[in-house]
């Protein structure tokens, strides 16, 4: 009984790891995002509204985008365009947030797949609210413009970047995300990633 405990044990760390270090669990496109390190400030991004669920409700967030939008230009990350658009989002509400996750980074890359922008690339991100009315989980999803997934990350109160805000508003899910961009993104635009 003990090996199976063990083994189980270490799957789950490694599911764990995978998301906490920038795989994600597969969706990045590792050439994707090669490019857009080499690229960061010489390139364009198209932001979208944030994608707001809470539970079977969904709804979108301009405000986020534009703060988003003035981060990654403050930065000089990108020239930035923000868009009206709402990105359908088809995938339900669920209990495993890493299956949310994937399921609309591909919602997300079909849309743009579909509807490419005149950007080099566009972000979406994605704000869980849970049953409590407080925030339970962050995505982001950065793509290029055929779709393929160059930054991606999950976020949850297992991450530091999302206990240090504690976030209860989709203003403070905005915050993590600006963060985790500084965090993941500022780095390689400066040189020191």
């Amino acid at each position: 009984m003990k090996p199976l405990t063990t083994t189980v044990g270490l799957l789950i760390l490694g599911a764990t790891l995978a998301l906490s270090v920038g795989g994600c669990g597969g969706i990045i496109d590792e050439e994707a995002e090669a490019l857009l390190y080499e690229r960061l400030g010489q390139t364009s991004i198209t932001v979208f509204p944030t994608f707001v669920r809470e539970g079977q409700q969904q709804r979108y967030d301009p405000n986020a985008a534009r703060a988003i939008g003035e981060f990654l230009t403050q930065e000089e990350l990108a020239t930035v365009t923000v868009s009206a658009a709402e990105v359908p989002i088809t995938s339900q509400w669920g209990m495993n947030q890493a299956k949310m996750f994937r399921r609309s980074a591909a919602d997300f890359s079909a849309y743009v797949r579909a509807n490419p922008p005149e950007s080099d690339y566009a972000l979406l991100s994605e704000c869980l609210i849970g049953g409590r009315g407080v925030v339970v989980g962050v995505h982001l999803y950065l793509v290029d413009a055929e779709g393929a997934v160059a930054c991606a990350f999950l976020c949850n109160s297992h991450h530091k970047v999302f206990s240090d805000v504690n976030p209860k508003t989709v203003d403070d899910a905005t915050i993590i995300v600006i963060n985790k961009l500084r965090e993941t993104l500022a780095p390689a635009r400066h040189g020191s990633y």
